[in-house]
């Protein structure tokens, strides 16, 4: 495995224990923070796959000092969005499994 596919999957998975723990919050509570702490979560994945697709338009139409950055930036491939959605469900797997009594 190399360094940028560890990564890739290390990244994955904590995201996933950080989605798990906003969820079980707020199935397991009465307040409203567990809600909240979803709705912010999701709303920066929104907000940053809506400045990932105009942002680049924007730049190519109006700024050259834009354009020039973003061509030097990371931008993810698919195949590192499998990765950390692969890290992602092993871990929501283990994990669940781990809690509820599926694994020893």
């Amino acid at each position: 495995m190399t360094r940028h596919t560890f990564k890739s999957v290390f990244m994955g998975s904590a995201m996933c224990l950080m989605l798990l723990a906003i969820v079980h919050r707020q199935l397991t509570s009465v307040d409203a923070v567990g809600f909240i702490a979803l709705g912010v979560f999701v709303g920066v994945y929104v907000l940053a796959a809506l400045l990932a697709l105009t942002l680049p338009v924007w730049a190519a139409t109006r700024s050259p000092a834009v354009h020039r950055f973003l061509k030097r930036i990371h931008w993810p491939k698919l195949h590192h969005i499998g990765l950390m959605m692969i890290g992602a469900i092993l871990n929501a797997f283990s994990v669940h499994m781990r809690i509820h009594g599926g694994l020893t």
